[in-house]
């Protein structure tokens, strides 16, 4: 498991690929200064 982030430390930048197949880049995709992030990890 990779370190959690402290306070004041910005997000490091991932590509996810979304359920439609598209991708989004974060942090460079927020649209503003807050965001949140919810995963889903599909079935087991």
């Amino acid at each position: 498991m990779g370190d959690k982030l402290q306070q004041a430390e910005r997000f490091p930048a991932i590509t996810l690929k979304l359920v439609d197949g598209s991708r989004v880049n974060f942090p460079s995709a927020m649209p503003g200064r807050y965001a949140a992030l919810l995963f889903f990890r599909g079935h087991w």
